[in-house]
C-alpha cells in the first residue's frame, strides 16, 4: 500500500527570483486560459488533440519552457472534462478560466532536497534554485520518495507556496472485524459509537462554536469599520480562524483513528449535497456552512491509511429517521435534537448514535447488494444487529 503526504512549504526567493516566479505564474495562466478557450470550442479534453491545438502557439506567444506548457495542456484537460460533462447532463458551466492558477510540477520540472530545504523549478529563466523552509513537523519525511508539486502564490499573504508530495510504501495490515463510525453534527462535532455499546465517545462542539461565534462578531465589528488597519486586522483574523479549525480538525480525526485497531474499518457519510439536503435554523445553517467537515473527513482518512485502518463512505438518508434496531422509517421517531424513540418498537436511543448505528448497517447491508436506503427486510437487521461489530456512523443528519 502507498501512502502519500503533501507538504506546504514556503519558497523563499530573491527579490529577481519573485519577479521571475510571477511571470512564470502570468505566463502559465495564460497558457492554460487559452487550452481552455480552444479546448471548450472544440468541445474535447482530448490530451493528444489539445496538444496538436495548442502547442506551438502557446511556445510561440509565451517563454514557458516545454515542460511547463505540457503542464498546462494536462491541467486544462482536467478542467475541460469536468466542465464539458456538467454542459452534456444540462448542468449550468462554462469554460473553465483562472486568475491565479497553480504551476503543476513533475520530476522533468523540478527537484527538491528537503535534507539541505532547497528546490530546483523550471522557470520562464530556465532552471532557478530557491530557498524553502521546512517545518521540524515535516523533517519525519525527509526520507519519503519526492513525487510532484505544485506552485501557488498567495496574494493577500504575497508568500510563494510549494506545496510537495512525498509517498512511502508500507506492508498491508490483515483484516479486523471491527467497525467504527464518526458522526458529525451540529451539538456534537463528532460522536464514535460501535454497535455492542463498547465505544460511546462524543466530541462536544460547545467550545469550537463558542469560539466560531467569537470570531464572527470579531469580523462584523472589523468590516463595519473598513478602515485599512481593520483590513489588515480582517486578513490576520481570517489566518488565525483557519489554523483553529485545522487544528482542531487534526485533533479529533487523530483522536477517532486511535479508536480503531489495525484492519479495522471507519464508515464516513457523503457528504455531497448535504448542504441542500439538510433543513436546520439559520444560526446551525451557517456552521453547516462554516465548518470544514470535508477537511476532517480527509484527516480521518490519511491517518487511518497511515495505521492500516480502512476508510469507506455510504449514504446517510434517513439515518436519523431509521431505528437502528428494527429499521422502522419515521420523521415521528426523531423527537428532538439528541433523542430517537422508535415509535413501532420503542427502542430508544441518543440520536447521534443511533444514526451513526444506522450508517454502519447501510454499509454492512452494501456488502450484501443492499441498498441501505430504504427499510431494509428484517432479517438484514437482525444478521446486522447480532454481528458483534463496532457500528459507525459519520452524519449530518438528513
Amino acid at each position: 500500500m502507498r501512502l502519500q503526504r503533501t507538504l506546504k512549504l514556503v519558497i523563499k526567493p530573491t527579490e529577481d527570483q519573485k519577479q521571475i516566479l510571477l511571470e512564470t505564474i502570468e505566463q502559465y495562466k495564460l497558457a492554460y486560459n487559452y487550452a481552455c478557450k480552444i479546448g471548450w470550442e472544440a468541445q474535447t479534453w482530448n490530451g493528444v488533440q489539445l496538444h496538436n491545438l495548442t502547442y506551438y502557439t502557446v511556445r510561440d506567444k509565451t517563454s514557458l519552457p516545454s515542460q511547463l506548457v505540457i503542464s498546462a495542456r494536462v491541467v486544462t484537460t482536467e478542467s475541460l472534462k469536468s466542465a464539458i460533462k456538467r454542459e452534456k447532463k444540462g448542468l449550468k458551466s462554462r469554460c473553465p478560466q483562472s486568475n491565479n492558477p497553480a504551476i503543476r510540477y513533475g520530476k522533468r520540472s523540478y527537484s527538491a532536497w528537503l535534507d539541505r530545504e532547497e528546490v530546483s523549478l523550471a522557470t520562464i529563466r530556465g532552471r532557478q534554485r530557491f530557498k524553502i523552509k521546512v517545518p521540524d513537523y515535516f523533517k519525519q519525511y525527509l526520507d519519503w520518495k519526492v513525487a510532484s508539486a505544485n506552485l501557488k502564490y498567495d496574494k493577500k499573504l504575497k508568500k510563494f507556496f510549494l506545496n510537495v508530495t512525498v509517498e512511502r510504501d508500507i506492508s498491508d495490515v490483515g483484516t479486523a472485524e471491527f467497525f467504527v463510525g464518526v458522526d458529525l453534527g451540529l451539538r456534537k462535532l463528532a460522536v464514535v459509537s460501535t454497535s455492542d455499546g463498547r465505544i460511546n465517545k462524543f466530541f462536544d462542539g460547545g467550545y469550537v462554536r463558542a469560539v466560531s461565534e467569537k470570531y464572527q462578531a470579531l469580523r462584523k465589528r472589523l468590516q463595519s469599520k473598513g478602515t485599512p488597519s481593520a483590513k489588515r486586522h480582517l486578513k490576520k483574523l481570517s489566518q488565525r480562524e483557519k489554523r483553529f479549525r485545522t487544528a482542531i480538525n487534526h485533533k479529533v480525526a487523530k483522536e477517532v483513528v486511535e479508536l480503531v485497531p489495525a484492519g479495522g474499518v471507519i464508515v464516513l457519510e457523503k457528504l455531497k449535497g448535504i448542504r441542500k439536503r439538510v433543513k436546520v435554523g439559520k444560526q446551525n445553517r451557517r456552521w453547516i456552512h462554516s465548518w470544514n467537515f470535508a477537511q476532517l473527513q480527509r484527516f480521518i482518512e490519511y491517518k487511518a491509511k497511515a495505521k492500516g485502518i480502512k476508510v469507506v463512505y455510504v449514504d446517510a438518508r434517513y439515518t436519523s429517521q431509521k431505528c437502528s434496531k428494527c429499521g422502522h422509517i419515521s420523521k415521528k421517531n426523531r423527537k428532538g435534537q439528541a433523542h430517537f424513540v422508535c415509535e413501532r418498537s420503542g427502542y430508544q436511543l441518543n440520536a447521534d448514535l443511533n444514526a451513526g448505528r444506522n450508517i454502519v448497517k447501510n454499509y454492512l447491508a452494501s456488502l450484501e447488494g443492499k441498498s441501505g436506503h430504504g427499510e431494509a427486510s428484517p432479517s438484514v437487521w437482525d444478521a446486522v444487529n447480532r454481528a458483534d461489530v463496532g457500528s459507525v456512523g459519520c452524519a449530518m443528519h438528513g
